[in-house]
């Protein structure tokens, strides 16, 4: 679905309205954030989920491009994680077991061997507290929710804040934050899901996409990460070229060895060293019919690029779609791995000494 954009002397920065009620009774909410080049976005206290976002194209008309669903009932039941907060852990631990200076936790198994994303309710099935704000150049949604102590089998009862900005450079900034009265771990990421053609455009293997970064995790036949960091030349791995970026169909259904387990791109991508300071670019896909592209910033060290591939069409999104496997793309930037350390637990300690602070931007421009 696309509308024209009106743009307004006088511009609604911040609309807060209900988004119905969860089977716990609990009200939601929705905000929605708007700059002066017509761009909005979207986001729930349930989850810190992100459920839209609305940007122009080469012809000044307006569509959303992110994965998602038209009430708050279908997000308590998302299979996906659609536009969700992740954490407290994102990815898979085995067997839901690690260890901190030799004391093991078990944490609740979501999944036949492992513990997914956090566990069975985790950030993204817990509710938010809100507060807005707005200047003359930007909105923000600040979000707060405290894990208690034990909660999913973690140690130690962590307070998160998830703070997101849109401004008027048509920049959208996620700042993460976390304190923790016990030694525990976190391992945050936002996982919208982008079809910048639009949500409801079918598949992404014509999207073009950039990763900075000339290592890769391969993983194992069990869909783990192994200590192996691989140069990304010569693979199907390999986004490196900034000029003539990579178009995600190219490969996709090729005899990677690395894509045939995954059923498409979902590998960590070690984000190579200057990418860390925030400032230089670590990813970026582009769109070329519509002309939409998204450039991320980040100062955390790996980044996930996932295509979609469990999305089985079962479940029926926004406008009545029933999106299938590749229908989007998610970039996801976080912690657990490093070029530095590899997989250590170091990479993801949280201590009370040492709060948590990361932050993303996410560049949103049309060519």
């Amino acid at each position: 679905m696309t509308e024209h954009v009106e743009i307004k002397n006088t511009i609604s920065r911040m609309v807060t309205s209900d988004f119905g009620q969860l089977s716990s009774g609990e009200s939601t909410q929705l905000f929605t954030l708007q700059n002066k080049i017509g761009t909005q976005v979207s986001i729930t206290n349930f989850g810190a989920i992100i459920t839209s976002i609305k940007t122009q194209d080469n012809k000044g008309l307006l569509a959303d491009i992110v994965l998602g669903y038209d009430t708050i009932q279908s997000y308590e039941h998302d299979p996906y994680y659609l536009g969700a907060i992740i954490g407290r852990y994102a990815g898979r631990i085995d067997q839901g077991i690690f260890s901190i200076e030799g004391e093991e936790f078990q944490l609740t198994l979501n999944a036949p061997d492992s513990q997914l994303h956090g566990g069975q309710k985790a950030l993204n099935k817990q509710l938010w507290q809100a507060r807005t704000f707005q200047d003359e150049t930007s909105s923000s949604v600040e979000l707060i929710y405290t894990s208690p102590d034990g909660e999913e089998g973690f140690p130690g009862a962590v307070t998160f804040k998830v703070l997101y900005t849109l401004d008027d450079d048509n920049q959208f900034t996620l700042e993460y934050f976390a304190s923790t009265d016990k030694n525990t771990i976190v391992n945050l990421t936002q996982h919208s899901y982008f079809n910048l053609a639009g949500h409801n455009s079918g598949n992404i293997l014509d999207h073009q996409v950039y990763i900075n970064a000339d290592h890769f995790l391969p993983m194992s036949e069990r869909v783990y990460p192994t200590d192996e960091q691989r140069p990304v030349i010569g693979t199907a791995h390999d986004f490196t070229n900034q000029i003539d970026l990579r178009t995600l169909g190219d490969e996709i259904d090729g005899d990677d060895l690395q894509i045939k387990i995954g059923l498409g791109y979902d590998n960590y991508w070690l984000l190579n060293k200057k990418c860390l300071s925030g400032e230089v670019l670590a990813a970026k896909a582009f769109e070329k019919n519509s002309g939409r592209c998204i450039s991320i910033y980040s100062d955390q060290p790996s980044l996930i690029l996932y295509s979609a591939n469990y999305i089985d069409g079962s479940q029926k999104g926004k406008d009545d779609c029933y999106y299938q496997a590749r229908a989007a793309l998610c970039l996801e930037t976080q912690r657990a791995n490093s070029l530095q350390k590899g997989c250590a637990i170091d990479n993801v300690l949280l201590t009370p000494e040492d709060d948590f602070y990361s932050k993303t931007r996410w560049v949103f421009s049309c060519v």
